[in-house]
């Protein structure tokens, strides 16, 4: 410890001396009254400066230099591993260790004729209030191990489906006629749509930033998935990555490996290796009350493929920068564009399944008023490994491509994605390109691109105009073509608010779904339909308890 050095400690613990409780007098000085007269000495702060890579302290200021607050720490000593970039901090994270969170997302959605949010009447007819999320949870992290527990609140507000099993009584009237009624046999409720949004704990290794994680957790393939919805520029997740689980239940592994070669370098490179059922989480793919691989009641298989997720992000000019004490931090998606300097965010996953069980999704923004739904991938059947079977128990040959056969007895899928995103100075850049292969693929691929410019007024808000288009295609219905309904185009038009950067916000949206599921009565042909919605959304969300979330490594989605 240089002299410099020893000073600064001394300083410090002389200003902590001075700014604690007032003096009192004490009886056994020879004049109190003397000491009560004398005005108060004027406390005197020498300003000292932290190097924010190797933590040394100077008395001037300089390069890599921020000026150190008396009243926290002289450096983050309880800093994680992979920590978190979010906004309001406590000065003294080093004896506090729980967070509790919460958020709400309220919107409206309009739309025209065609939508799903019309009568069917006219344009823009009826408002739609509903929670698009609704979510509390907490975390809890020490030294070497933590955990993260989050509800999904949302699936509580609605009420259960009953499902009901008819059966049919044959019997002779009072004429002597063979008669037929039906009556409900057995009534029960469906299992739940799932109240645990993810829930895992993990284990911190004193290497590379190693990270050992369990439990229900979000896939680790796409960069919007492990982006949290409490920062999202856009107000939706891409068309694309709807295809596979945001959640499952398994085991990861992270790394910062760069933080062996140098500290420095420790925030440029992550990377997550991760193995799952495949299945999805109890709160987006999952069904019933178990989401293991070889219940047999679930998707009417039992199927023990599971899938394998690899990724890895580069940050090009290295993480992002914490307001308090300006030290860097792991990437954050969204926490980006409130920061002037230049940060670019490099991506790539991969992820591979033998057999792919999932049920058809049902997304609300993207589904077309015309349809029920758009399938992206194929699911397995049932009896993966012998394919379809006759009525009388043998190889059933004359099956159309989405049913597996002997031939074909595994429906398996791989998938690639690339991403990036880019600001400078308010300008937002940001885009993704996915696609799939494998007998359950149906060919699937798409992109999309956003970009925006992030305007500060008034020192603590911001506005943000933006223009997102979002495309997709595969052969959905497995005819061996591209058909005018295998390409889906959206459009959105957006104009975020922060009142507080991302806990406070409004979101004023315009979308066009601009596909061809209608049919023109001339020719038979498919033609656009017009489905045009209109979203206004507001965000709360808070982080409470004694932590805040920037000293984790991880942000609910």
């Amino acid at each position: 410890m240089n002299t410099i050095t020893k000073v600064a400690l001394g300083l410090l613990l002389f200003v902590s001396t001075l700014s604690g409780e007032p003096e009192v007098t004490r009886t056994n000085e020879p004049n109190p009254a003397e000491n009560q007269s004398k005005k108060p000495q004027t406390k005197v702060y020498q300003e000292l400066y932290e190097d924010t890579e190797t933590g040394q302290i100077y008395s001037k200021p300089g390069p890599n230099r921020v000026k150190v607050e008396y009243n926290r720490p002289l450096s983050n000593g309880n800093a994680t591993t992979l920590p978190d970039a979010f906004a309001h901090r406590p000065d003294d994270t080093a004896k506090e260790k729980l967070t509790i969170y919460g958020r709400i997302q309220f919107r409206g959605v309009s739309g025209s004729e065609d939508s799903l949010y019309s009568n069917g009447h006219r344009d823009f007819n009826n408002v739609d209030w509903n929670f698009r999320r609704l979510r509390l949870g907490a975390q809890y992290e020490n030294d070497w191990w933590g955990t993260n527990i989050q509800l999904r609140l949302e699936n509580m507000l609605n009420r259960p489906d009953i499902v009901q099993t008819t059966s049919t009584l044959n019997y002779l009237d009072a004429n002597g006629r063979p008669a037929t009624t039906s009556y409900v046999s057995n009534t029960r409720l469906k299992d739940n749509r799932g109240y645990i949004h993810e829930a895992f704990g993990y284990a911190k290794i004193p290497y590379a930033g190693l990270r050992f994680v369990f439990g229900q957790l979000p896939t680790q393939f796409s960069r919007e998935y492990l982006q949290s919805s409490a920062n999202f520029v856009t107000l939706e997740r891409s068309m694309i990555v709807n295809a596979i689980p945001q959640f499952d239940h398994g085991v990861m592994i992270q790394a910062t490996p760069l933080k062996e070669l140098d500290h420095k370098w420790e925030r440029y490179l992550q990377v997550s290796l991760m193995v799952s059922n495949g299945k999805g989480g109890g709160g987006d793919y999952g069904t019933g009350r178990r989401q293991d691989l070889t219940t047999a009641n679930r998707y009417g298989a039992i199927n023990t493929s599971p899938m394998y997720y690899a990724r890895a992000q580069v940050n090009v000019f290295g993480g992002l920068k914490r307001e308090s004490d300006g030290k860097m931090v792991n990437w954050q998606e969204g926490e980006e564009i409130f920061q002037r300097e230049i940060k670019w965010s490099l991506g790539a996953g991969y992820l591979q399944t033998q057999n792919l069980i999932t049920p058809a999704l049902y997304v609300p923004e993207y589904t077309p008023g015309t349809t029920s739904g758009i399938q992206l991938l194929t699911s397995q059947g049932s009896n993966p490994d012998r394919g379809s079977l006759d009525a009388n128990g043998n190889p059933n040959f004359l099956v159309q491509n989405s049913v597996p056969t002997l031939a074909r007895p595994k429906m398996g899928l791989v998938g690639h994605t690339y991403d990036t995103t880019f600001t400078y100075k308010g300008i937002y850049l940001s885009g993704a390109y996915t696609k799939f292969g494998g007998a359950a693929s149906n060919d699937l691929y798409g992109y999309h691109g956003t970009i925006g410019y992030n305007i500060p007024f008034l020192d603590r808000y911001y506005i943000m105009p933006l223009l997102k288009y979002e495309y997709i295609q595969g052969d959905f219905n497995r005819n061996g073509k591209v058909d005018p309904t295998d390409s889906l185009r959206v459009y959105w038009a957006g104009l975020n608010l922060f009142g507080d950067k991302h806990h406070f916000k409004a979101q004023l949206y315009y979308q066009i779904l601009g596909n061809q599921f209608d049919v023109n009565p001339n020719t038979g042909n498919s033609m656009p339909i017009d489905d045009r919605r209109v979203y206004l959304q507001f965000q709360a969300n808070f982080w409470t308890g004694v932590v805040s979330p920037e000293a984790y490594s991880y942000r609910p989605n």
